[in-house]
């Protein structure tokens, strides 16, 4: 498994990545894209174009809960990345009103 950190609320002084107080992960497992959530922003979208990975051919997208510090960044995705075969796991009612 290969576990990169696309965005959370941690920067690091030598690397120019953005941060957010959010979380999201890009998981490589069994030759499986795995996109598990999608931050607050699009910052998400910005840090993987620097650590040149490409979320075009996801195989699941993965949203753990409904808050939007895990699922904010979902519109920005979708927006920049046509994902009609993208499984998302989440439960039904994720992205209703709270």
């Amino acid at each position: 498994m290969i576990l990169n950190i696309l965005v959370d609320n941690n920067t690091f002084i030598d690397k120019y990545f953005l941060g957010e107080p959010a979380l999201s992960y890009f998981i490589e497992l069994n030759n499986k894209k795995i996109l598990f959530n999608t931050g607050y922003s699009d910052i998400f979208l910005t840090n993987a174009s620097k650590m040149n990975i490409s979320l075009a051919n996801l195989d699941y997208i993965v949203l753990s809960h409904g808050h939007s510090d895990h699922t904010g960044g979902l519109k920005s995705l979708l927006h920049k990345y046509n994902l009609e075969k993208t499984k998302l796991i989440a439960y039904p009612q994720i992205l209703y009103p709270k």
